[in-house]
């Protein structure tokens, strides 16, 4: 294994053993209650960070989207590409996969249930979005994104990751330091060490899950936003986040905004694979 490959390793162990998203290694459809949320319109105007990933995109395409959930990005992209296809192994999001494609009348789709490291498809591009964080054995399951995808890979990232959003909120208040997942640093060096040269792009647009009613926020509906994010109704904590609303929110004339939800940006990394085999 790489040096990068063991660092890697490492910062998902470290950031497994604060028990945080660490339900996604148990059996059974986890994702199942969330998956309403992951579902958006198909037919919605495509944000910038859609159409950044449609600059890289032929009509003849395969898109092969990789624990694509919902269909969040690739049924949007359904009409840039000759084919969808869907790998994803939570029933629960299948289904709103399923719905959100039948009511826009998407008919150029199809869906395997099988995981990635399991799983025969093939397609010209490869999208993942939100998936290397769990993923510890990394090299492998890049290797096979590699030899899989006809002519393209591309790999969407947040920065910070999605189970790292709150720890400003929890350094703020609480005073606690916790490991952080796996994100764009460690990914990049691994990718690096495999001879992989990937051009990195920053998506210029805010979180898509960042709703119009939580940029304009009272001080009391701050309060409770943030107490909804520990999971509590001790007091004392909800003391220590009255006391640092300006530091865990931006203030404007419309209210507040958490930074925490509003700071983040996705990060495309995607290169292509010229029909070189990774061993």
């Amino acid at each position: 294994m790489s040096e990068a490959a063991v660092r890697y390793a490492g910062v998902y162990d470290a950031a497994l053993s604060a028990d945080r998203f660490s339900d996604h290694q148990l059996p059974g459809d986890h994702w199942a209650d969330l998956a309403e949320l992951f579902r958006l319109d198909p037919t919605r105007p495509k944000d910038a960070n859609l159409l950044a990933v449609a600059d890289y995109l032929e009509p003849t395409d395969v898109f092969l989207d990789v624990g694509g959930g919902a269909g969040r990005v690739s049924l949007a992209l359904a009409d840039c590409v000759s084919e969808v296809a869907l790998i994803e192994p939570s029933a629960g999001m299948r289904e709103q996969f399923i719905a959100a494609r039948d009511e826009a009348g998407i008919t150029n789709t199809r869906i395997a249930t099988d995981w990635w490291m399991d799983s025969d498809e093939t397609g010209d591009v490869i999208h993942l979005s939100d998936v290397t964080y769990f993923v510890r054995d990394i090299v492998p399951f890049v290797t096979k994104l590699h030899n899989s995808a006809r002519r393209r890979v591309m790999i969407a990232v947040w920065r910070p990751t999605p189970g790292d959003m709150g720890s400003d909120l929890r350094e703020i208040v609480l005073g606690e330091t916790r490991p952080h997942w796996p994100g764009l640093p460690e990914l990049a060096g691994v990718l690096w060490e495999m001879g992989l040269l990937p051009e990195i792009r920053p998506l210029p647009d805010e979180p898509w899950w960042l709703t119009e009613e939580e940029r304009h926020l009272s001080g009391a509906e701050a309060t409770d936003l943030a107490m909804r994010w520990f999971g509590s109704e001790d007091d004392a904590v909800r003391q220590a986040v009255a006391s640092n609303l300006d530091r865990l929110f931006e203030r404007s004339e419309g209210g507040l905004t958490p930074g925490w939800l509003s700071r983040p940006r996705a990060v495309l990394i995607t290169w292509e694979t010229h029909g070189r085999r990774l061993d």
